[in-house]
């Protein structure tokens, strides 16, 4: 299980750098005033076969190398215009997303490093990589979130829908999105999706391809797009889901977007009830502490965390420890959907057995160490709340609007490409 999360983890955080003192390189692409280098694509080939676990040969290799072309020029026009726009990732920044990823695959404080160096590639390959996604989020939120709003009315139409569909059943859906920019691009797009889809039938896990070629912005997360009801979706990818079986996925699908491949991971009755929907309000007290803290830093706050949770029998008691606690901070949450707390493993294991008033803990989290306590919970009739179908429809809104902007930046961007050998 660690080797798969590690494997899937390697996908989304590797890109290698160009070579420094390499005896022959040739360049196969400039991005504007960067350089992409014939060993640089090599490299990121190379690690993108050992991590997806496909089969090692010259022709694989040679199928592969135009996909992570595209990806890597892409990655490059993100660092740019986030450093045009003053929002390069900083190093708290990049620390936090390293801690993150080492949490998720059970590895301690500076294990990443390790486990990169021992296969043989430089660590500033996985650097770079979380240098981009975290650029191109800010991105997001500064340049194109912005520009998106969803009304009340748009809300209080995806409602009426979804109670139209009580009784039917949702699938849960990813997708590798190939964009196509220009018309002149179909055939290139069309050849990508085609070669991504011999992957997948060569058994290449279906989310670390996502992660890896994905240029959705659901990419990072394996291109999962969620549960998706009947005629949420463009009437050609509807069309493809209510065919595919759970666990199948489609040949490429043309849209006036690009070329998608649709998988179909699970399927369940909408609207029906389920533990993952039940709704928590929770206390949580965080006692501040250094991404690079030290051992005896992080036993100390430990200490601190215990105590304060020795003796609490509600959210008001939480309160109370946080105000004696120096530097501790306090706060509500409302509403808290069980499944979203899938991002921190010990989290969804704890926080939902608690009985009212009872707290888990500490949880290491980005801005320190974690005490939750509940003080609620509501169950699920099944049914998404306005908030829960606002966030949905925010979401589709941004990543369209995302695919604009990348596209933008293509097109605005002097991009010249040569043949990779």
């Amino acid at each position: 299980m660690r080797a798969l999360i590690l494997r899937t983890l390697l996908l989304v955080c590797v890109v290698v750098a160009p070579s420094v003192g390499s005896a022959q390189v040739r360049v196969l692409a400039r991005v504007n005033d960067d350089a992409i280098t014939d060993f640089d694509l090599q490299q990121r080939v190379q690690f993108a076969i050992r991590t997806t676990g496909l089969q090692d040969s010259p022709d694989l290799r040679q199928r592969m190398a135009a996909q992570m072309l595209r990806q890597m020029i892409d990655e490059r026009l993100q660092l740019q215009d986030a450093k045009r726009l003053g929002l390069k990732a900083t190093d708290n920044e990049m620390q936090q997303r390293l801690g993150d990823i080492e949490r998720a695959a059970g590895m301690s404080r500076g294990q990443f490093r390790q486990y990169i160096q021992s296969t043989g590639v430089s660590y500033d390959i996985a650097v770079q990589q979380i240098e981009a996604q975290i650029a191109w989020n800010k991105i997001l939120r500064r340049k194109v979130r912005p520009q998106v709003d969803v009304t009340d009315a748009e809300v209080d139409d995806a409602l009426a829908r979804a109670r139209a569909n009580v009784g039917k059943t949702e699938s849960r859906v990813a997708e590798i999105f190939v964009p196509i920019d220009r018309a002149d691009m179909a055939d290139g797009a069309k050849r990508a999706a085609d070669r991504i889809v011999e992957q997948l039938k060569r058994g290449a896990p279906f989310g670390a391809v996502a992660q890896q070629f994905s240029q959705g912005a659901t990419a990072q997360a394996g291109g999962e797009l969620g549960w998706v009801l009947p005629g949420s979706l463009d009437p050609t990818l509807d069309s493809a889901v209510e065919k595919l079986q759970p666990r199948q996925f489609s040949d490429p699908i043309r849209t006036t977007a690009g070329y998608h491949v649709i998988y179909v991971i699970d399927r369940r009755p909408f609207a029906s009830a389920r533990p993952d929907d039940v709704r928590l309000n929770l206390t949580q007290m965080t006692l501040p502490l250094p991404v690079n803290a030290t051992d005896a830093e992080v036993a100390k706050a430990n200490g601190d965390a215990q105590k304060a949770m020795a003796g609490v029998r509600n959210c008001a008691d939480l309160h109370v420890r946080a105000r004696d606690l120096k530097g501790a901070t306090s706060g509500d949450l409302t509403g808290v959907r069980v499944g979203d707390l899938q991002g921190n493993p010990q989290m969804f294991e704890q926080i939902p057995k608690l009985n009212v008033g009872g707290t888990a803990g500490p949880f290491r989290v980005a801005e320190g160490l974690q005490v939750v306590a509940l003080c609620g919970r509501q169950g699920a009739d099944g049914m998404p709340t306005r908030d829960a179908l606002g966030q949905q429809l925010l979401l589709q809104k941004v990543e369209a609007a995302g695919r604009r902007y990348m596209r933008d930046l293509r097109r605005q961007a002097t991009i010249d490409v040569k043949q990779p050998s």
